[in-house]
Parts: C-alpha cells; structure tokens; sequence
C-alpha cells in the first residue's frame, strides 16, 4: 500500500526533528511556515518562518537540557492536510512532562505551510513550560 504524499512529507518532518536533521526540516518547511501552539506558557502563539521554528526548537532543548523526546505513533492524511500522533516526554528543574500530543500539518506543493499543535492537557504543557 502506498502512502499518501503528504504522509510521507510529515513522516520526514517529524524524523527530521527527531534527528535534529535542520537541513532536513529547511528543505520540507515551506519559506513561510505557520508553527501554532496552543495555551499560556511562553511558547504560545503563532511563529512565523523557518527561522523562527528552528529558534523556537533550539530554545525547547536548550531549557530542557535536550531531554524533549518524541515518539511518532502515526500519521494519518490526505490532500492538504495530515495529522501526526506523537508521544512527548521531557525534564527540566525536578518538573517532568509525559503528553500525547497531536500535529495537525497543511502541506501545499510538497511544503509543509501550516503546523497547529495540540495536547491531551493543555494545562499539563502550560505547567511544565512556564
């Protein structure tokens, strides 16, 4: 069975991010990616551009000592959009954090363009992010 492009352009994404693979993850997200995330921690809102992703997942591990793990579970999708199912895992100053999560991606061209993140408790991510 074969799957869907965009399936496989978010599958590439998330082991890119995985991998820290940043070449990668530029060559997938389109110039002006959208990267959304939900709540009140210092994180939320909306980012705009490559740079600003790479900034935002440079900070991520740099708070966390690089202890953010992430295990992709699967990846569902279809013509423009496909959503990743993830397991997030993560430890900073005695405070730990164990969420499944959701990334809901807009793909046009082969580019990734839109990512709006979402968590199994909001308020689990805004604790442990501040």
């Amino acid at each position: 069975m074969r799957l869907h492009p965009n399936i496989a352009i978010v599958r590439r994404f998330y082991h890119a991010f995985i991998a820290r693979d940043t070449a990668t993850l530029w060559a997938i997200a389109g110039e002006d990616l959208g990267f959304h995330v939900p709540g009140r921690s210092r994180w939320a809102g909306d980012h705009r551009g490559r740079e600003a992703l790479l900034e935002l997942y440079y900070q991520f591990g740099k708070e966390s000592e690089r202890s953010v793990r992430i295990e992709l579970h699967d990846i569902v999708g279809g013509d423009e959009h496909a959503v990743g199912l993830h397991h997030v895992t993560a430890s900073m100053a005695g405070k730990h954090l164990d969420i499944n999560g959701t990334a809901v991606c807009h793909v046009n061209e082969g580019k990734l363009i839109e990512v709006w993140l979402g968590w199994e408790s909001q308020r689990a991510f805004d604790e442990f992010w501040g």
